[in-house]
């Protein structure tokens, strides 16, 4: 009995680990169609269009206070308001009439996403450690990604018959709630130290966690050129089929849900400063690639090259950064790594888009294989500090 509710709770929190992927991107297929449908309002081409990145704004803004509601209220508690005000907000935008309410059903949905994500991670690290807790982050991070092609050719589809209907795929969310009254709890709140160190008047953790959250704020802004700069890239080089750059992202994607099933092998063998290494030297050697690429074949190797670092590079700055803190500030770290990813996500596009408009596509990318190759080092060197091996065992779960 005691593991079909461990099951249960696994799978229920993997599950909740797909909803934070839907916020931006589910909508991108409807945004042609959303554009031609407010066409009549002021400035509508620039607000449709800012449809995606706002989620990931709020995001930013709420990830720390409710990383820190999470730690002072109960993490289950958080789940469930954010659960179904999610499924509210994002479904909202199939029958509000103005792009005014659609844009703050937007913000709002990003709020529930940055509840979700700080009381999810935090009570993944409550519930496992050690080689468990690397297993499970990779096997979230793989639940991520695959969610996250199935929403998009799911939104597709549906964005053909109406530019309204993909909102509604937000709506999936309410039925999660059953299963989350059933297997969710809380750990009792304590104040014991972190995995592997002691809390000694919290100095010992927060420059570590610093520099977990720069070195994934600097990930997500080179990895999110998969998204926004490669189909231009491939326009660029001739290769102008839609069909193709969709194909090259879910290529990476693919790769991204391949390899973080892995990871938790990968970190017991390797370490975490030897996973980081060899994730940032993927995404080096991607940039390199690209920079040379002329083809579709090529492209797609720089492409998968891409997501075999986001599956390593990810779940590790996550599940180090978390594990360096004492139990009671979970929440909070999560909520400060959760902020680091998605102000990557929204610095990406404008960085990227300055670089590349002054040096152009081969060039950039040989200056973004020159920084990797800089984060590989200075994330294995960070890694490595931490490096103590951690045996604690959570029970009463």
């Amino acid at each position: 009995m005691k593991n079909n509710r461990l099951e249960l709770r696994a799978l229920c929190l993997l599950l909740i680990s797909t909803l934070t992927v839907m916020s931006n991107a589910t909508i991108a297929p409807a945004l042609p169609g959303l554009a031609n449908e407010f066409s009549g309002t002021p400035s509508a081409d620039f607000w449709v269009k800012m449809l995606l990145p706002i989620p990931a704004l709020f995001v930013v803004i709420f990830a720390p206070i409710l990383g820190w509601t999470a730690d002072k209220f109960g993490r289950r508690n958080q789940i469930i308001i954010a659960t179904t005000v999610f499924a509210i907000a994002g479904a909202a935008g199939a029958q509000l009439q103005d792009l005014e309410g659609i844009i703050i059903s937007r913000a709002i949905l990003g709020i529930c996403v940055a509840g979700l994500m700080t009381a999810v991670t935090a009570l993944i690290t409550d519930y496992y450690s050690g080689q468990k807790r690397s297993q499970f982050m990779g096997l979230q991070q793989s639940f991520s990604n695959i969610g996250g092609i199935l929403f998009i050719v799911t939104a597709g589809y549906l964005a053909g018959i109406s530019a309204r209907l993909p909102f509604y795929i937000y709506a999936i969310a309410i039925l999660l709630l059953p299963l989350i009254f059933l297997s969710i709890r809380d750990n009792k709140p304590t104040n014991q130290p972190s995995d592997h160190q002691q809390d000694d008047g919290n100095a010992n953790w927060k420059l570590p966690l610093i520099g977990c959250s720069i070195l994934l704020f600097c990930h997500l802004i080179v990895f999110y050129i998969l998204p926004t700069q490669i189909p231009f890239f491939m326009a660029d080089i001739g290769i102008s089929d839609p069909s193709k750059s969709g194909l090259a992202i879910g290529m990476g994607t693919l790769i991204a849900a391949i390899t973080s099933v892995f990871f938790g092998k990968l970190v017991a063998k390797i370490q975490s400063y030897g996973v980081a290494l060899i994730g940032f030297i993927a995404m080096s050697i991607a940039m390199l690639v690209l920079s040379q690429a002329t083809s579709f074949s090529s492209v797609i190797l720089g492409c998968g090259l891409m997501g075999a670092c986001m599956g390593l590079v990810m779940p590790n700055f996550m599940i180090k950064g978390m594990a360096l803190v004492p139990s009671h500030k979970r929440g909070l770290a999560s909520g400060v790594l959760t902020s680091s990813i998605f102000i990557g996500q929204f610095v990406s596009p404008f960085a990227t888009s300055a670089l590349i408009a002054k040096l152009g596509f081969s060039d950039f990318y040989l200056l973004a294989g020159a920084f990797t190759l800089v984060l590989a080092i200075a994330g294995a060197a960070t890694l490595k500090k931490q490096s103590i091996p951690t045996t604690h065992v959570n029970k009463g779960n």
